[in-house]
């Protein structure tokens, strides 16, 4: 598990600047270019380990964390059986083919959590007196906080860990005009990410984590 720190001394030893007080490039920056390449990891695989989160029912909009990337799941507490019950998460243009005067229809027992916007949300339909202020639990991927502690890693497979400072290093390369360095760097980043699906996603299709996007533009 490579840390923060790491993950700097491998990348500085790629663009051969590892001497700290004689480089181009500042401690600071590469952590803000690790974050970067952690990041656009993230953005590229789906189905990795679900975040619990819990909002509570209400009429009107429901505001989600603004590090919420999906939001795949989401079940209410029933307030008569005490238990937690689905919601359908749909977006709001499906709900609108399916249920037209949606805007209109009276309160009850919600059945859907409508996605409005990236961070906006509304039950559908409108929760009836008993069922405002019960616990709504979501699972969904966020966007994890920035490493900021030398001692920090990225939450992500160890194989994912080794490519982030080839990243770090074809930032360091481009902002060096040196555009051939910086493209094997780049290069060599996309393939390593693509092999992440051969080799974790064999077993992800059959109930595991990880799932690969085809697009790998940077």
């Amino acid at each position: 598990m490579a840390t923060l720190a790491q993950m700097r001394t491998e990348a500085r030893s790629l663009f051969s600047e590892t001497d700290i007080n004689n480089t181009h490039v500042t401690e600071a920056q590469l952590n803000i270019w690790a974050n970067e390449g952690y990041r656009f990891i993230l953005t590229k695989t789906k189905d990795l380990p679900k975040k619990e989160n819990n909002i509570t029912s209400a009429t009107g909009d429901i505001t989600v964390s603004s590090n919420t990337l999906t939001l795949d799941q989401a079940s209410i507490l029933n307030p008569v059986t005490s238990k937690y019950q689905a919601l359908e998460v749909i977006d709001l243009s499906y709900l609108a083919l399916i249920a037209p005067g949606w805007i209109s229809t009276a309160v009850d027992e919600p059945k859907y959590l409508v996605r409005k916007n990236t961070f906006t949300y509304y039950l559908y339909p409108q929760p009836k007196t008993s069922w405002e202020g019960q616990n709504i639990r979501t699972y969904g991927m966020e966007f994890p906080a920035d490493m900021s502690s030398d001692s920090e890693s990225p939450n992500l497979p160890a194989n994912l860990h080794d490519i982030i400072p080839h990243f770090m290093a074809y930032r360091a390369f481009a902002q060096l005009s040196m555009h051939d360095k910086a493209g094997m760097e780049l290069e060599f980043f996309r393939s390593q990410l693509k092999s992440q699906r051969e080799i974790s996603t064999a077993g992800s299709q059959q109930g595991g984590m990880w799932r690969q996007t085809e697009t790998d533009d940077v």
